[in-house]
This record gives structure tokens, sequence and C-alpha cells, in this order.
């Protein structure tokens, strides 16, 4: 095991059993990878219910079937057998747990990384609050229980207060009394909260950062003689070193943004020029949970208040837009996808206005003249369900690409500097040591291979494919712009310009017109001088 027999942090987790609930997720299959290859742990306890048919214990082995765990399988096969499923729902009282395993868990569970939550920000209230503060409410029920708790590490996220432009690691007050408003979704009809959800999330922009803030607030009042620490992270993307480069598994976040313009399909994105973008990779804060579990336990470093560390990159290794954009185009055509439907050639728009416009005309409109050809073909048409998807999906982030905050630190900065040098190379979270050049070109490598499952052996002909596309759509640029200049410099174009320019003006003017058209042939009016003159004018 790597780092093991000298490591302190894996030394602790030696023969303890873990509770992880959204084990399932993108964060969470990550959590239990490293867990499994850095600590020796006796038990890893994952909350899933079926889905799609499959019981448990088949999402449980489809989940080893990811490349994730590629290496760990051919390196240390038998630590797989550590993990075992729990049949539970967060969304249902008791967790949906039954009373054999409660009673097990209860027993023999050391450590829980409680990660489930919806992310969707478009989330029904009702749904956003049993998901995220009653399952957090659950959990802290569950871990009283635990007979030998000695951590429970929350994952919130740094913009559980984004109506503050600088946040600190520390836990703000709540915007409503938690209790009250679990009883406004228990009271309300659907309607009525969902005309009250605007005014009750403001000045959030949304269900997501609004019911994470209130979980925190639970967390500490519910669980309050329970060893509990806060992870906030900002936005996180693919992995940079760990378990392998660039690894990510969804498109949620910037994921789908960059697939998206890899494909050539998002072509506008409307962003406030200079922002500072607020991008981890997912080894980060993995890497700062399983830490912070220790610290809890072992009390290395102590904050004075409530112990919440923000795993953010902006205020310590910040990232432009204007950045991105320089390393986006450098990444996009040295790691191109395999069959772009067109090239990338995107740009950022500052005028909302115009960014709509380019969405219309270069990707709505084509999706309906798209699904019309397939009709007519006798086929199915998607394009403009998937049109509307993207252009959902890009505009619940405009309220994060619009805002710069600044996402505080101090508290996991003090954290890493408490370890040994083996623990920090074993769980290494320093945002110091992040270069963003190569990060993003991971990144790139990561979709390609791991989302549009690309081989990057044809990597030679797909830069091939991107060369004679961006001829193409150079040609066709050049087309585009002599057709408009045929049309605006034809005579009857001319023509119509002047008769418009001609109206326009005596719209724009019609005092003088009339003036004009008064005294038009007659001699000027005696004793009139030039300050006359302009006062008609």
């Amino acid at each position: 095991m790597s780092g093991a027999d000298s490591s302190e942090i894996a030394e602790w987790y030696r023969g303890k059993n873990v509770f992880i609930t959204g084990g399932t997720g993108f964060l969470g299959k990550v959590l239990v990878e490293k867990l499994l290859r850095s600590c020796p742990v006796r038990r890893i306890y994952l909350l899933m219910r079926p889905k799609r048919g499959l019981d448990i214990n088949q999402r449980l082995e489809d989940i080893f079937n990811y490349k994730l765990f590629d290496n760990i399988k051919k390196t240390q096969p038998e630590v797989v057998q550590k993990v075992f499923a729990v049949r539970g729902d967060i969304t249902m009282e008791g967790l949906g747990i039954s009373d054999e395993d409660e009673a097990r868990l209860a027993e023999e569970v050391n450590i829980v990384f409680h990660a489930a939550a919806t992310i969707n920000f478009q989330e029904p209230m009702r749904v956003a609050v049993n998901m995220n503060m009653l399952g957090t409410k659950r959990v802290v029920s569950l871990a009283k229980k635990m007979r030998d708790l000695q951590s429970l590490v929350y994952v919130s996220t740094a913009y559980s207060n984004c109506h503050l432009p600088e946040v600190y690691e520390e836990l703000y007050p709540a915007p409503i009394d938690p209790s009250k408003l679990i009883q406004l979704t228990e009271w309300l009809e659907d309607d009525i909260l969902e005309t009250l959800t605007p005014r009750l999330v403001s000045p959030r922009p949304n269900t997501y950062t609004y019911t994470k803030a209130l979980a925190e607030h639970l967390l500490v009042s519910d669980g309050a003689r329970l060893p509990i620490a806060i992870v906030r992270p900002s936005i996180v993307c693919g992995s940079w070193r760990e378990p392998m480069p660039g690894w990510v598994d969804n498109l949620f976040a910037f994921t789908g943004l960059l697939v998206g313009m890899s494909k050539g399909v998002l072509r506008s994105l409307y962003i406030k020029p200079g922002i500072t973008l607020d991008f981890i990779p997912v080894d980060f804060p993995i890497n700062l949970m399983i830490v912070s579990a220790w610290n809890t336990a072992a009390g290395r470093y102590k904050p004075s208040s409530v112990p919440i560390f923000c795993c953010s990159t902006g205020s310590q290794k910040p990232l432009t837009s204007d950045d991105l954009a320089i390393h986006l185009e450098k990444s996009l055509r040295a790691f191109p996808f395999d069959s772009p439907l067109w090239y990338p050639d995107g740009s950022a728009k500052t005028n909302k206005f115009m960014h709509q416009i380019h969405i219309y005309l270069v990707n709505i409109l084509p999706a309906h003249i798209a699904d019309t050809i397939m009709r007519l073909l006798g086929k199915k048409p998607i394009a403009v369900k998937l049109c509307n998807k993207m252009v959902k999906a890009v505009g619940a982030l405009e309220y994060f690409m619009l805002r710069d905050w600044v996402f505080h630190n101090t508290r996991s900065q003090c954290l890493w500097d408490s370890l040994t040098p083996v623990d920090q190379d074993e769980f290494h979270f320093d945002i110091d040591s992040l270069d963003w050049g190569e990060y993003i070109e991971t990144y790139q490598k990561g979709c390609k291979q791991y989302i549009m499952k690309e081989d990057m052996k044809d990597l030679d002909q797909a830069r091939r494919n991107m060369r004679k596309m961006h001829f193409l759509h150079r040609l066709l640029q050049l087309v585009f712009m002599y057709g408009v200049w045929c049309v605006i410099s034809s005579e009857s174009a001319t023509a119509c310009y002047s008769v418009f320019f001609r109206g326009a003006a005596k719209l724009l003017s019609l005092p003088v017109l009339a003036a004009a058209e008064e005294f038009e042939g007659e001699a000027p009016l005696e004793g009139a001088d030039v300050e006359d003159m302009s006062a008609v004018l």
C-alpha cells in the first residue's frame, strides 16, 4: 500500500470501518478508490438504493467496472472485497435502512462521510429540502447511534454563501430557521411552494446553494456533540493526478461545457471578462476530506470554531476567464475529439442579447432543421431535446459566470502545513502546486478518454480531421462574408438603404423639416440672425 507503512494518517485508518453516503456519485467513487488504495480500512459501507432494475449488489459490481478502479484491481485485488452495499435511500425516514443493517452500522462504524446530495440547480424546493437538509438530519440521527464514532465529515459547497462576494471558513447566519422551512415543505402545496421559492432563496440564485447552507446549520445544531467537520469544495472537475490523470465520469458543471465546446456544439458563452473561475480537481477535496476526518479525531490542527475547510483555488491560485480561453484554445486543438460536429471555434460574449442571438442562430435553429429532416426520414427527432438541455445547463451556470468570489482557505492551508512530508505526499491537496495549463490539457484528455470513450491511439487521425474541418470552417466563413457583402453592396440593397435612411432622418428631425418646408423658396426673414435660427433648430 502506497505510503501506508510510514503515513500517520493511513495508520489511523487501519482497521476502521467507514460509512459513505453518495458513494455511487462522482466524488463518492473517487473517495472509495482512494480509501482502498491508501488507507488500510477494515470495511467500507456504501448506502445504496436499487436503480434501473438493478439491485444494490449489481450496482456495486458496476461501480468496480469503471476504469477508475482498474489499477487497484491489478495491484490490490483483495481490497475490493472490503466494500459492502447497504440497502437504503437518503430521502427516506431512517435512511430506509433495515433494523439489522442499522444495528450493524451502529456497532461497527467509526467514520462517516456524508456526500449524498442533489446538485441540480433547478430542483424544486421540496426535493432539495428532502435530499440536502432532511438527508443530513437523517445521517446525523444514525451517527448518534454509532458507539465508536470518531469522525463525521459533511461535504458542503463553497457556494453555500454565494450571496456574499467574500466568504470565510465559518458558519454564517441561517437565512431561515431550518425547521420552519422543513415545515413549509410539509404543509404547502407544490404550486404555492414554487411561487414562494424565488423569495425564499433570494439573494442566493437557486435551491441548491440555499439548502446546502441550511444543511450546515442542521449538522451543527443536531450534531452538537458529534465529532464533525465540514468540507466546502468549489466547482469540482476532473482529476489532476490521481487516481488517474483527467478522470471524470459525468457531464456536470464545467465538464459539460468542455465537452460541448470540444464537439463544436457550444459556440457561445455569456461570461464576465476577466472573472476568476474557481475550479478544483476532484483529487484535492477527496484528500482534504480524508485528512479532515483524521484531524477531527487526532486534533493536530484545532480551529477556534466549527471545523470548516474550504477547498478552492481562486484566492490562492486564480484562473481567470481570459487565461482559461488561452488554455482551452491550445488543449481543444491538441487533443481533439474523433468526430466533432463542427470545428470548435466558439467565443465569449459580454452582451447577453448578442449571446442569445448566437445561441438561436447556431444552436436552436439548426436543431429544429435537423429534427425536421429526421421526421421526413421517418426517424426519431432528438436534436431539439438535446439542444434545450444544453441551453438549460448553460443558463444554470450563468449566475456563476458573471460574478467574482473570494473563498478564503486559511484553515485548509493550516491543516496542510500540520501534515508530515509523507502525508503531504500521500494525501496531496496543496493548491500552490497546481499548474493550470497542464491541468486543462489533462482535463481535456480525460473528457476524450472517459466521457467520449475515445482511444488516444487515434489522436493523429483526429488531428488530421480537425485540420480539414478548420479549413472547411474558414472557407464557409469567407463564403458567408462574401455573400453578405454582395447583399449589402447590391443596387437594390443600396436603394433600400437610401429610402430607409431618408425616412429615418425625416422621422428624427420633423421640426427641422417642417421649418424647411415652410420657408422653402422664400427669402430669409428680415431681422433674423444666427441665434434666432439656432433656436428654431
